[in-house]
C-alpha cells in the first residue's frame, strides 16, 4: 500500500513540476533547456563526439554521428537567439571534434540577419557550418549589378552548391528554402591559414547531411536511449509535422529517483523558430523513485476526459498554455501545446497558448498507439 501511495503521490508531484516549474519541458523561458538534459548533461562533460561514417549512398539506411549531450546543451542555447529552426549536421568527417555552436543576430542599415555557427576542430584544422536567413530587408532605389559567380557548381542532393578555394580556405555555399548555408575549412599554421586535409568531395557530404531527419531516424535514434518501446499517434492535427530535431531519448538519475522520457515534438508554421506552434508528446517511465511520502502534491484544477477508457486530466493555463496526461500501463503520457511570445518581460512567461482545442489533442491521446 506504502509503494502505491508513494508512486501516486510522486507521479502527481513530477508532473506538476514539469508543468508548473518546467512549462512543457523548458527550465528557462529564454533558454529553453529540456527538463531532464541537465542532470543527463553532468555526468558527459567532455565535448567530444563519436563519429560514425554515412554508409554507401546506394544504400537506403544511413548511419549519423552519435550527437552528446553536451552538444545538444549548446544548441538549445544558439536556438533560442535566433528565429529560424537551427539544421544539426548529421555527418562530419572522422578526426572532427564539436567545439561549439553558436546563435547570433545582426542587425544592419538595411538588412537584419540571424545566424547559426557550428565549429569543430581536427588538430590545427577547422570546420565551420554557418546557417544565416536575412529577417528583415529594407528596398533600396540603388541599383547594383553583381560580378558574375565563377565559382564551381557542385550537386548537393539536387541542389545547386557552389565551391571554391582561395588563400588556403576552402567554401561551399547553397541554399535550402530561404536560408542560407556553407562550410569554411583551412588550417592554422601560426599567422598564416593554410589549406586542410578536408578535400571537395568530403565537403559535399558533409553539405548533404545538413538536412533534417525524417520522422523514422528521429524515433529509431530516440529509441536507442529508453528502455520502453516509443508511442506514436496516428492521429495529428492537421497544419502539424514532426520536429525531428528536438525528438529525443533521455535518462535521468537522481539521488532518489531514476526516470526515462522520451519526446516527440511537432510544429506548426514557416520556418521562423519563434513564430511557430508547438505540440509535444513525453512518454515518462518512472524506474526508481523514493521520495519522501510526506512531500504534498500540488492541487491542480485538472478537467478531467475520457482516453480509451482512461481517465485524462486536461489544464490550460491562464498564459493559454495547454497540457493533457493520462497514462497507459506503466508510461505516463503528457501531450503539450503552447508557442512563444515574441516580446514579454523579464517577470512574464515565455510562452502563450495556441488555437489548438482540447478536444483534437484528446483525439490524438486517443491514437497514441
Amino acid at each position: 500500500m506504502r509503494k502505491s501511495i508513494l508512486i501516486g503521490v510522486s507521479i502527481v508531484t513530477i508532473l506538476g513540476i514539469l508543468l508548473a516549474a518546467v512549462v512543457l519541458g523548458f527550465t528557462d523561458t529564454k533558454t529553453r533547456f529540456n527538463a531532464f538534459s541537465s542532470a543527463e548533461a553532468d555526468k558527459n562533460t567532455s565535448n567530444t563526439i563519436a563519429i560514425i561514417e554515412p554508409n554507401n549512398e546506394t544504400q537506403k539506411s544511413i548511419s549519423f554521428r552519435v550527437i552528446e549531450l553536451s552538444e545538444k546543451g549548446a544548441l538549445q542555447q544558439a536556438q533560442s537567439k535566433v528565429s529560424f529552426s537551427i539544421i544539426e549536421p548529421l555527418y562530419i568527417p572522422a578526426g572532427y571534434n564539436f567545439e561549439s555552436v553558436e546563435g547570433k543576430k545582426f542587425t544592419g542599415v538595411v538588412t537584419d540577419l540571424d545566424m547559426a555557427s557550428f565549429s569543430y576542430k581536427n588538430g590545427d584544422e577547422l570546420l565551420t557550418i554557418k546557417e544565416t536567413i536575412v529577417v528583415k530587408t529594407e528596398n533600396t532605389t540603388k541599383s547594383s549589378t553583381l560580378p558574375k559567380d565563377t565559382r564551381e557548381i557542385v550537386d548537393l542532393n539536387g541542389i545547386e552548391g557552389r565551391f571554391s578555394e582561395e588563400n588556403g580556405i576552402k567554401l561551399l555555399g547553397w541554399k535550402i528554402g530561404n536560408l542560407s548555408l556553407s562550410i569554411m575549412s583551412w588550417k592554422n599554421e601560426g599567422q598564416n591559414q593554410t589549406s586542410s586535409s578536408l578535400n571537395k568531395e568530403e565537403m559535399i557530404n558533409i553539405a548533404k547531411y545538413v538536412r533534417e531527419k525524417t520522422s523514422e531516424e528521429a524515433i529509431t535514434e530516440a529509441q536507442t536511449k529508453v528502455s520502453f518501446k516509443i508511442l506514436q499517434p496516428t492521429y495529428i492535427p492537421e497544419g502539424y509535422r514532426m520536429n525531428t530535431a528536438q525528438t529525443s531519448g533521455t535518462k535521468f538519475r537522481g539521488v532518489s529517483s531514476e526516470l526515462e522520457q522520451a519526446s516527440i515534438f511537432y510544429i506548426k508554421g514557416d520556418e521562423f523558430f519563434m513564430r511557430n506552434e508547438y505540440l509535444n508528446l513525453r512518454e515518462l517511465l518512472v524506474l526508481k523513485d523514493d521520495t519522501d511520502t510526506n512531500i504534498s502534491a500540488p492541487k491542480i484544477p485538472w478537467k478531467f476526459v475520457d482516453i480509451n477508457g482512461i481517465q485524462g486530466r486536461f489544464l490550460e493555463t491562464s498564459d493559454g498554455v495547454k497540457q493533457l496526461s493520462w497514462e497507459i500501463g506503466n508510461l505516463n503520457l503528457t501531450i503539450g501545446s503552447h508557442a512563444y511570445k515574441e516580446n514579454y518581460s523579464v517577470n512574464e512567461s515565455g510562452f502563450t497558448g495556441t488555437p489548438l482545442s482540447m478536444e483534437e489533442m484528446v483525439k490524438m491521446a486517443r491514437s497514441v498507439r
